[in-house]
């Protein structure tokens, strides 16, 4: 029997009724995933299962997972033949769960010690189909692994003052869902536990796509939650330390994902009979900004450039986006609003600037990227 506090700070007892299953795919993380596999060994609620899917990683990664199972029965580990992806090492993890709730934790990452203590005693108060707890993003620096910069993403954003908010209210999941997005809460797969029998008797999987996997998974997912909950607490601390992560690398055809990540969220929204469109228009236009500063990196002639812009301004969802984009910020106005406006010569000369800072002032670019 655990003994926890609730937000009161009342001492509750509390069961280790609930089962968790962590599912953590693993390639090139040698250098991350003991300590990754060490805040779960060290956790304050015994109750789960570790699922290691070995994406067959070029370095040690596996070997270093295989010496965690062989010391706790709570770990295993699983090999696939040939690599598959992100998304497949997932898929397998799924398959081989037997938890009331999953998680997919990335083994780059690390976690607070009492994480899986804290969902627990949430949904033993109230269970739900989709617990969401808050996070911390740390840019750290790629030599020393100190952190540099670290920004807290968390329910109090969302403009709410209490320690969690619960609710079974459609409207409110679909409202809380956006905002939610608003502040790059939902896209991630890590900062949530999913009702497992949703996911099995619905069969959801992870799409074989890159970049967008997460959203479209968690989208999808969203369509069966009649149930949710978003803790204050912060749990979980995404690492930018300049390694390739997982869903991470150069990708080829980043705005075409970011679109279908646009078009989800907006048909979902349809859907459900309410949208938000300054958010949507948002992300549609930071995603354009930022493939303009990519193609920068790729050494594509600013011609071209100008013309793939002016093609894009042809596209429905460019002239859907265009009316709903709000000026209610400098960041709006100086980076996005030029491109809404099809001032593509001015986003240019923007994009170039974000593109030197990116390179040169790193630290002021990754704080700057985070405004909305």
């Amino acid at each position: 029997m655990l003994r926890s506090r609730n937000v009161f700070g009342i001492i509750l007892n509390m069961s280790e009724d609930i089962k968790f299953s962590v599912i953590m795919p693993t390639y090139g993380v040698g250098d991350y995933i003991t300590d990754a596999l060490g805040c779960i060994s060290m956790q304050t609620y015994d109750n789960f299962e570790v699922i290691i899917v070995d994406d067959c990683s070029p370095d040690n990664s596996g070997e270093l997972a295989k010496a965690f199972t062989q010391r706790d029965d709570r770990f295993y580990y699983v090999k696939h033949d040939v690599n598959k992806g992100v998304s497949e090492a997932r898929n397998t993890g799924i398959e081989h769960a037997t938890g009331d709730y999953l998680l997919f934790l990335d083994p780059d990452d690390l976690y607070e010690r009492d994480l899986l203590r804290v969902c627990a005693a949430a949904l033993e108060r109230n269970p739900v189909d989709l617990l969401v707890y808050s996070f911390t993003e740390d840019y750290r620096n790629y030599e020393s692994g100190k952190i540099e910069y670290r920004k807290c993403i968390s329910l109090e954003q969302m403009d709410y003052d209490d320690d969690m908010v619960s609710t079974k209210d459609p409207a409110t999941i679909h409202k809380m869902a956006m905002q939610m997005e608003a502040i790059t809460m939902l896209g991630y797969p890590w900062n949530k536990c999913y009702k497992a029998s949703i996911i099995k008797e619905n069969g959801l999987k992870y799409q074989q796509i890159k970049h967008v996997e997460d959203i479209l998974f968690n989208c999808d997912f969203l369509d069966y939650t009649t149930s949710l909950t978003v803790l204050n607490d912060v749990l979980y601390h995404y690492r930018n330390q300049g390694q390739a992560r997982l869903t991470g690398g150069a990708i080829d055809d980043y705005f075409k994902l970011q679109k279908i990540r646009v078009q989800r969220i907006y048909d979902q929204q349809q859907q459900w009979k309410t949208c938000d469109f300054e958010t949507l228009s948002k992300i549609y236009f930071r995603s354009f900004q930022s493939a303009m500063v990519r193609q920068i990196e790729s050494g594509i002639k600013c011609d071209d450039i100008l013309k793939w812009c002016n093609a894009e301004s042809e596209t429905e969802l460019y002239q859907e986006m265009k009316k709903y984009l709000p000026d209610d910020s400098k960041t709006l106005k100086f980076l996005y609003k030029p491109l809404a406006q099809g001032m593509f010569g001015t986003a240019l000369k923007r994009a170039r600037i974000m593109e030197y800072t990116k390179h040169h002032f790193p630290g002021i670019f990754n704080r700057a990227k985070q405004l909305r």
